[in-house]
C-alpha cells in the first residue's frame, strides 16, 4: 500500500485539529490487526509513525468497561443532565442496556466463519446485539466528526477513502480509530473483530448514524435540508463508486433448505410449479365433475315411458312394477320397496333394510353387493317422486325378498327421513357421480400445495422429486438424503420359504424397492412379468425391517388382489374400505370383520344389557322420572359401545403391519389418523388419475408406483379434461422423468405362448419384453385332459367374417344398439364366438379358463344371453376389456363388432386397450373380425398381419353345426403361413 493511503485529510485538517485541540487528548493506540489488511496496515501504520486523534468525553484516558459503554445513549452521547429526574431515567436506561448488553447463549454460538458468506451488511442475526451496539457508537462518532467538519465548509477534510485508489480499505482503515475507543464486548472480540473489517457492515452503519447526525443538526435549525449537505452529497457519490458496488453487492451465496439441501431459489421454483399444476388439476376436476353430474341425471332421466292405455312399461323392460309375472328379464332396477329397519354399521356406515311389499319376491336383477345405487321414493308404477340418494348394495337377503343398502347420508338426515313409510325405487348407475370422490380429490391437491415443500411434511422428498430436476436430485444425493441405488439387503429366507426365483429385472426392481433411500421407484410391469408377486416381496421385506406399509390401488379388485397375495405371508394385513365393496374371499381381512371379531363378547353384554333396559322402560311408561333414567342410561350405553369401538378401531389399525385401500379410500380419517407410514405403494397406477394418488402419497416416507402406462389410462368422461391432461397417470408423467432415473422396467413374462408376447413386444414395449422358457411354447393341447386338435395347437387365432372373395354374411355386419346407449353390437360375430366356445369346452378346455372379451357393452351383453342357452358354457365370463385389466385366463376370445363400408373402428384403434385384450390370454387368444374393416386402422393392420405371419387364419360365418371340433368352419382359403 502506497503512503498516502493513510493521509485521513478530515480527521487531520488544520481547521479540524486546531479547533477541537484544547479538547481533545491525543494518545498513542495500538493497531488492531484485521484480516483484510494483515499483512499491510500494521507495517503501513509504523511507518508512518502517525498520532491517532480519538475523540474522548472525559478529561482523562479511558478505560471502558462493558458497563460503561451502555451509560451512553445509543448514538454514543452522554446523557447526563443538570435536572435528577434526567439523572434517574439515565441511571434506569443505563441499567435496562446494562441487561441487554449481556451476550446470550445464541449469541456465544455464532460462528465466526459465516460472516464472510456474502457481501451483504451484517445485522443482530449474524452479529448479535451487543456488537450491533459496539458498531453503532464508533459509526455515531464517526459520523458527528464528518457532519461537524462538513459544516465548517473544509473542502480538503471531505474524503471517505483516506486518498486511496481503493476506497473501501481506506474507509475501513479510517474507521478504526472510532471504533477502538468503546471496548469490545466481553466474549466478542473475535467477531468484533471481523465485523470491524467488513465493508458493507461499517458502512451500512455509518450511513445510517450520519443520516441521524444530519436529521438532528437540521431539527436545531443548524442546516436547512440535510440531503443537500455536502457530507451527505460526498457519502452518496461513494455509495455509488464502482469500488463501493463490487464491494457491497458480491453475489449473494445461496441460502439452502434446511431439510432438502436445495438452494431456496430453487425451492420456490419447485413451489411454483406444484401451484400451477394444483391449479391445472383443480380446474380439470371440475370440468370431470360437471360432465360426471351431466351423464348421471341422463341415466336417472332414462326411464322407459308408460303406455296410458296398457299401463305397462314399453319394451324392453328395464324395471318392474308388479312381482307377480313368470317370466321376468333380468333388470338393474327394483321397485315397490319399504324400509323395514336401519342401523349404524362400523366406522358410523348407515344400513337401510329394504323389503318388497307383500309377500313377493326380488325380482331377477343383475344388483350385487358393492353395486353404486341411487333411492329414490316412486308411484305404485315406478315413476319417480324424488330426488336421488346414494349409497351401495349391503347384500342381498338369503330370504329372497329383501335387499340391505349402505347410505352415505347421516341418520338424521332430512332427505332420509322421506323414504320411511314410502314406496322406493332402487336403481343401478353405471357411473354415478361421487362427491366424496372429488372432494378427496380436491383435498389432496390442496395439501400438496400448502405443505408439499414443509420441513415437517414426511414426504417432502418424494414432492421434491416428483416436481425437481434432474439437477435437484443430484443435489439431494450429494447431500446425503436420496441414493438412486440399489439396495444390498435380501431376504434369502423369505426367497426360500415362499419359492421366489427372480430374474435378473426382478431382482433389480427389488433391491430399488428396499433402499430406504429412495423417495420414488416407478417398476413399470408388462403383462405377465410377475409385478403382483414382486410387490408382495417388497412388502414382506419391508415389514422385517420395521417398516410399516400403506398399500393402495385406484379400484377395488385390485386392492383386494393384492390382499389375496398377502394372505400367505403371514403378516399382519388389514383391508380397509366399505364392507359391501370388499370381496368375500378376502372379508375375514377387512377392518369390520376383525373389529367385530374383537368385539363380539363386548357386544353380546351390550346387547342383554341395552335388552334389559328396555324391558325396564316398557314397564315403567307412566313414570316419566324413572323412564327418563332408563333412557339415559340406554344413551350412555351407547356412548360407551361406540367409544369401545373406536378404541378397538384404532388398536387394529396401530398393530397392522400392512394397511390396504382405494386411492380414495387412504383419506379416510381412520386411516390418516395412524400417523406417517414409511413406505407408500400404489398398485395399477397407471388406471388412477394423479391427484388421486397424492392421497396415499402425502402420507408416506416414500413411494413405489407399479403399473403399466401402455395399458388402460384413467376413465375420463370429459373430452376437455381428458386432452387437458386429466387422463395422463402420475406414472406415466414419472416415468420419463430426470432421464427415466427413476424408472425399472420388468422385461420377462411368465404367461402368454411367445406368438403372443412377441406382438405385445414389438408394438408396445420397444422391443425388450421377452418370454419366459416355461412360457414360450404352451399351448392348450399340453395339459393332459384335453384333446389335441388344430384348435388346441393353435396360440393366435384370426376368425374372419370376411370371405376370401369380399363378401360378407348379414348377420356379420354392426348395428347400434335401439336401446340410445350408443354402444355397437353384433349379431354374427356373437353365434361366432359361440361357436368357437363350444369347439374349445368339447375339446375339454374347462369353461371356467374361458374368458370372452368385447369392448362394446351392448355386444358383451347379447353374447351373455347366446352362451346362457349352451348349458356346456356354463362357468364361462364374458366381460368388457376394461373390466378384464389385471386377469388372466387360459383361453381368451375377442369379439371386434366393428363391421361397416367406411372402415370406421371407434376406440378399437386404442393401442392400449388392445394390449390389455390380447395379453390376457396364456395359451390362446381367438380374434373374430371383419378384417376388411378392421385392417383401415395401422395398429390393427399390423395386429392382422402378425396373426398372418405368427398364428392361423380362418374364414368363418354363422351357420350350421359340422365338422370335427370345428363347428361351423369353412376350410381356409389361404392357408397360414405357419
Amino acid at each position: 500500500m502506497s503512503p498516502h493511503l493513510l493521509s485521513f485529510r478530515f480527521l487531520f485538517s488544520s481547521c479540524a485539529t486546531v479547533a477541537h485541540l484544547r479538547r481533545r487528548e491525543l494518545k498513542l493506540l495500538p493497531f488492531p490487526s484485521y484480516p483484510c489488511s494483515t499483512s499491510i496496515a500494521p507495517n503501513t501504520y509504523s511507518q508512518q509513525s502517525r498520532l491517532l486523534s480519538v475523540p474522548s468525553a472525559r478529561s482523562k484516558e479511558q478505560t471502558l468497561s462493558p458497563t460503561d459503554c451502555q451509560s451512553s445513549s445509543p448514538h454514543g452521547i452522554s446523557n447526563s443532565g443538570t435536572r435528577k429526574k434526567g439523572r434517574r431515567r439515565n441511571r434506569k436506561e443505563t441499567s435496562k442496556n446494562e441487561r441487554e448488553c449481556v451476550p446470550s447463549a445464541e449469541e456465544m454460538s455464532i460462528r465466526v466463519n459465516k460472516l464472510y458468506e456474502s457481501g451483504d451488511p451484517l445485522g443482530k442475526k449474524e452479529l448479535g446485539r451487543c456488537v450491533v451496539q459496539w458498531l453503532k457508537r464508533g459509526m455515531h462518532s464517526m459520523a458527528t466528526k464528518f457532519a461537524s467538519t462538513g459544516m465548517q465548509n473544509d473542502e480538503e477534510a471531505f474524503s471517505l477513502d483516506g486518498g486511496s485508489s481503493e476506497g473501501n480499505l481506506g474507509f475501513v482503515i479510517l474507521a478504526q480509530p472510532y471504533l477502538s475507543v468503546t471496548p469490545m464486548p466481553k466474549g466478542q472480540e473475535a467477531i468484533c473483530l471481523k465485523a470491524s473489517t467488513h465493508y458493507p457492515t461499517l458502512f451500512d452503519h455509518f450511513q445510517r448514524e450520519l443520516r441521524d447526525v444530519l436529521l438532528q443538526q437540521q431539527n436545531h435549525g443548524l442546516i436547512s435540508d440535510w440531503r443537500s449537505t455536502q457530507s451527505w452529497i460526498l457519502l452518496k457519490e461513494l455509495a455509488n463508486s464502482a469500488h463501493h458496488r463490487a464491494a457491497a453487492r458480491k453475489p449473494k451465496a445461496s441460502i439452502m433448505h434446511s431439510t432438502l439441501g436445495i438452494s431456496l431459489d430453487k425451492t420456490r421454483l419447485m413451489q411454483t410449479k406444484i401451484e400451477d399444476f394444483v391449479k391445472k388439476m383443480s380446474d380439470l376436476l371440475h370440468i370431470e365433475r360437471d360432465a360426471e353430474l351431466e351423464f348421471t341425471q341422463e341415466e336417472l332421466n332414462a326411464t322407459p315411458m308408460m303406455d296410458d292405455k296398457s299401463k305397462q312399461p314399453l319394451k324392453p323392460v328395464e324395471y318392474l312394477v308388479t312381482h307377480g309375472q313368470s317370466q321376468q328379464e333380468q333388470c338393474d332396477t327394483i321397485c315397490n320397496l319399504n324400509v323395514i329397519s336401519s342401523s349404524t354399521g362400523l366406522a358410523g356406515l348407515h344400513l337401510v333394510l329394504f323389503r318388497v311389499k307383500g309377500n313377493h319376491r326380488l325380482p331377477p336383477t343383475t344388483l350385487s353387493p358393492g353395486d353404486m345405487v341411487c333411492m329414490r321414493t316412486c308411484d305404485n308404477r315406478g315413476e319417480v317422486a324424488t330426488s336421488c340418494m346414494q349409497g351401495f348394495v349391503y347384500n342381498l337377503g338369503e330370504d329372497g325378498c329383501s335387499i340391505t343398502v349402505t347410505l352415505k347420508s347421516c341418520r338424521g338426515d332430512p332427505t332420509f327421513s322421506k323414504l320411511f313409510g314410502k314406496s322406493v325405487r332402487i336403481d343401478r348407475i353405471q357411473a354415478l357421480a361421487d362427491a366424496v370422490t372429488y372432494e378427496r380429490n380436491c383435498e389432496a391437491l390442496m395439501l400438496l400445495q400448502r405443505k408439499g415443500l414443509q420441513k415437517r411434511n414426511s414426504s417432502i422428498g418424494v414432492v421434491a422429486t416428483l416436481f425437481g430436476d434432474k439437477e435437484d436430485m443430484m443435489m439431494l444425493e450429494q447431500n446425503h438424503l436420496a441414493d438412486w441405488g440399489e439396495s444390498t439387503i435380501h431376504d434369502d429366507e423369505l426367497l426360500e420359504r415362499y419359492n421366489y426365483d427372480f430374474d435378473a429385472s426382478q431382482s433389480k426392481a427389488t433391491a430399488l424397492g428396499l433402499n430406504k433411500k429412495r423417495p420414488v421407484l416407478i417398476i413399470q410391469g408388462p403383462p405377465g412379468t410377475g409385478k403382483t408377486g414382486l410387490l408382495s416381496y417388497i412388502i414382506a421385506c419391508a415389514v422385517r425391517q420395521g417398516e410399516r406399509i400403506l398399500v393402495t390401488a385406484p379400484s377395488n379388485a385390485a386392492v383386494d388382489n393384492m390382499v389375496d397375495k398377502l394372505s400367505d405371508t403371514g403378516l399382519n394385513v388389514v383391508r380397509v374400505g366399505n364392507p359391501a365393496r370388499i370381496s368375500p374371499s378376502v372379508a375375514s381381512r377387512s377392518l369390520g370383520e376383525l373389529v367385530n371379531r374383537r368385539l363380539k363378547k363386548f357386544t353380546q353384554e351390550f346387547e342383554r344389557k341395552k335388552s334389559d333396559l328396555r324391558k325396564d322402560l316398557k314397564h315403567c311408561i307412566h313414570d316419566d322420572t324413572l323412564a327418563a333414567g332408563i333412557r339415559q342410561l340406554l344413551k350412555q350405553l351407547g356412548k360407551t359401545f361406540k367409544s369401545k369401538e373406536k378404541e378397538i378401531i384404532r388398536e387394529v389399525l396401530s398393530n397392522a403391519e400392512v394397511v390396504l385401500s382405494t386411492n380414495i379410500g387412504a383419506a379416510d380419517p381412520l386411516v390418516r389418523r395412524i400417523g406417517c407410514y414409511d413406505l407408500v405403494i400404489i398398485d395399477e397406477a397407471g388406471q388412477a388419475i394423479e391427484p388421486s394418488c397424492w392421497i396415499p402419497i402425502l402420507q408416506g416416507k416414500r413411494c413405489i408406483l407399479a403399473g403399466d402406462h401402455r395399458q388402460l389410462a384413467p376413465v375420463i368422461l370429459s373430452r376437455e379434461a381428458m386432452q387437458g391432461g386429466l387422463s395422463m397417470s402420475l406414472l406415466e408423467r414419472a416415468s420419463s422423468m430426470h432421464d427415466e432415473l427413476l424408472t425399472t422396467k420388468l422385461t420377462t413374462q411368465y404367461r402368454m405362448h411367445d406368438s403372443i408376447a412377441n406382438w405385445a413386444s414389438n408394438e408396445m414395449y420397444d422391443g425388450l419384453l421377452k418370454s419366459s422358457p416355461s412360457a414360450a411354447s404352451h399351448l392348450l393341447s399340453d395339459f393332459p385332459f384335453i384333446k389335441e386338435t388344430w384348435i388346441t395347437r393353435c396360440a393366435f387365432l384370426l376368425l374372419d367374417t370376411r370371405m376370401p372373395y369380399g363378401s360378407l354374411n348379414i348377420d356379420c355386419e354392426e348395428h347400434l344398439d335401439p336401446a340410445g346407449t350408443g354402444s355397437f353390437y353384433n349379431s354374427g360375430e356373437a353365434d361366432v364366438v359361440s361357436q368357437h366356445v363350444l369347439s374349445l369346452v368339447q375339446c375339454g378346455v374347462s369353461p371356467n379358463a374361458i374368458a370372452v372379451q368385447s369392448p362394446y357393452i351392448a355386444q358383451v351383453q347379447l353374447l351373455r344371453d347366446r352362451l346362457e342357452e349352451y348349458p356346456q358354457a356354463s362357468g364361462v365370463e364374458v366381460s368388457t376389456i376394461d373390466s378384464f385389466q389385471g386377469r388372466e385366463a387360459d383361453a381368451v376370445v375377442i369379439s371386434m363388432v366393428r363391421s361397416n363400408s367406411s372402415g370406421a373402428v371407434g376406440f378399437l384403434g386404442d393401442n392400449r386397450r388392445m394390449n390389455v385384450a390380447i395379453t390376457r390370454a396364456r395359451r390362446h387368444v381367438a380374434l373374430v373380425c371383419d378384417s376388411s374393416t378392421i385392417c383401415n386402422n395401422d395398429f390393427l393392420a399390423r395386429l392382422l398381419r402378425h396373426i398372418r405371419q405368427h398364428g392361423q387364419v380362418r374364414h368363418v360365418e354363422p351357420g350350421s353345426f359340422g365338422g370335427d371340433f370345428g363347428l361351423g368352419y369353412n376350410l381356409p382359403a389361404l392357408p397360414s403361413i405357419n
